[in-house]
């Protein structure tokens, strides 16, 4: 093509129907990204929640729900407000055909909202392993309408949840409106978790607490959903092919554009540039996503990898201490019964004879004893013993499950076509599933004393 002004019109106009379409590709990238997240974290039981991004399902709870002002639900939190529908009049002034001006009146309606609030309760979600605390600020939160109706003056309602007076050209019709998490309903919950400053335990948030070594962590996603995982990953890739095609009938839409007298052999050149670039935009975007994916899956998987390990250690660290403690106080009731023993011997030495070579002192016994009879619990330290064993065993089961439920997402996701190709290309090989080899792995055998 020449430097004419046309010419240069119709590359200006190529180049700028570019912009929203990178604009479009970008944001159908980043909603493709999501949906491959999604798909491939594996939902974590509640007790197995460890620090870090993570997911979970559940029923949501608290101790001190609120009461919608509307439905009556007890919720986590609700948000509610009244509309009031009316129709006004105004004066247009148009033109005709004939250039002759006119005015005539035109009504028109809509709603004013008159009147809304909310209020919020601490957010808990529970599972049938356990229940954690979240903390909503910064989330992405997902509610459910719990109620809405629409009433005339007439009903209760009207004035009862409503304002007194009325807005201008008011039709006596409000739209009474709530949405909120109500409790018992189901939650899916994607965040950071990190410990908690009151409490020996975890709670979910936007990323890691300042001062302490989650500082500066932020997950991909801080998500709290009454939708289920499904309908949001679905949601996710409808929304990335819509703006897919949006990029490219904007890089198309030149040629909607009538730009005589541009040379016609030149618009199936600009076609087909137009249509690569943006073909090879997406490439190089879908590989560059896919890669990052990629690497951090790869993450993922030593990450639960080293959450077995940290399990398995604490188990053996707490063990050896735990069997210590139950063993001295076994030894240590042990000596009582012997000393009640000795007493009650010493009590049955009546007379000299009986007691020649067979009397011992029994005073510091006797005081000891009055100081404070010990209780013989010996039965609840090792009920208790069982029972930290059982927690250990739980949790180093639920380390195991995060890690195979990663190593499997990660393996469908390197074995999809055309991430197959990438991952070749990366070495990328598949993640093995969880095996017991090393020495601390074995469960420690607890063999009586002797």
């Amino acid at each position: 093509m020449d430097g004419s002004p046309e010419a240069r019109l119709f590359w200006l106009v190529t180049v700028l129907a570019g912009i929203p379409a990178l604009v479009f590709l970008i944001v159908g990238i980043r909603q493709f990204r999501k949906r491959a997240m999604l798909r491939a974290m594996p939902t974590t039981p509640i007790a197995g929640v460890f620090v870090g991004e993570v997911e979970i399902k559940g029923k949501a709870m608290t101790e001190s729900p609120v009461v919608g002002y509307l439905s009556g639900h007890p919720c986590l939190r609700y948000e509610w407000s009244v509309a009031e529908h009316w129709t006004r009049t105004r004066m247009v002034t148009v033109r005709d055909s004939k250039g002759r001006t006119h005015t005539r009146m035109e009504r028109y309606s809509g709603t004013d909202t008159v009147a809304s609030g909310g209020e919020i309760a601490p957010h808990e979600v529970e599972d049938a392993t356990g229940r954690v605390l979240l903390q909503p600020e910064g989330a992405s939160i997902e509610q459910a309408v719990i109620f809405e109706s629409t009433v005339g003056e007439g009903d209760p309602l009207y004035y009862g949840k409503g304002p007194d007076g009325a807005v201008s050209g008011s039709d006596g019709r409000r739209t009474f409106s709530e949405s909120g998490i109500v409790v018992g309903a189901p939650l899916y919950v994607v965040g950071f978790a990190r410990e908690r400053e009151d409490a020996v335990a975890v709670e979910i948030a936007a990323g890691g607490r300042k001062g302490s070594a989650t500082e500066g962590a932020n997950p991909r996603m801080f998500l709290i959903s009454t939708r289920d995982e499904s309908a949001i990953t679905r949601g996710h890739a409808i929304a990335g092919w819509v703006c897919f095609c949006l990029g490219a009938l904007a890089t198309l839409g030149f040629l909607a554009l009538e730009c005589p007298p541009v040379d016609v052999p030149a618009f199936p050149i600009a076609f087909t540039l137009a249509l690569s670039a943006y073909l090879g935009l997406f490439g190089l975007a879908w590989l560059w996503s896919t890669y990052n994916e990629l690497v951090d899956l790869r993450n993922r998987v030593v990450r639960s990898s080293s959450n077995i390990d940290v399990q398995l250690k604490r188990r053996c660290d707490l063990i050896a201490g735990l069997v210590e403690c139950a063993s001295a106080m076994r030894d240590h009731e042990a000596t009582i019964h012997k000393e009640i023993a000795i007493l009650r011997a010493q009590g049955e030495l009546r007379d000299r004879g009986m007691a020649s070579g067979r009397a011992e002192p029994v005073g510091a016994i006797v005081r000891a004893l009055a100081e404070g009879y010990p209780d013989l619990r010996a039965g609840e330290v090792f009920l208790r013993l069982q029972v930290v064993l059982t927690d250990s065993e739980q949790r180093i089961a639920l380390a195991r499950d995060e890690f195979n439920g990663v190593a499997q997402g990660y393996n469908v996701r390197i074995a999809q076509f055309p991430v197959n190709l990438l991952a070749g290309l990366m070495r990328v090989y598949r993640a093995n599933f969880f095996r017991a080899e090393a020495f601390e792995r074995r469960v420690p055998v607890i063999a009586p004393q002797r």
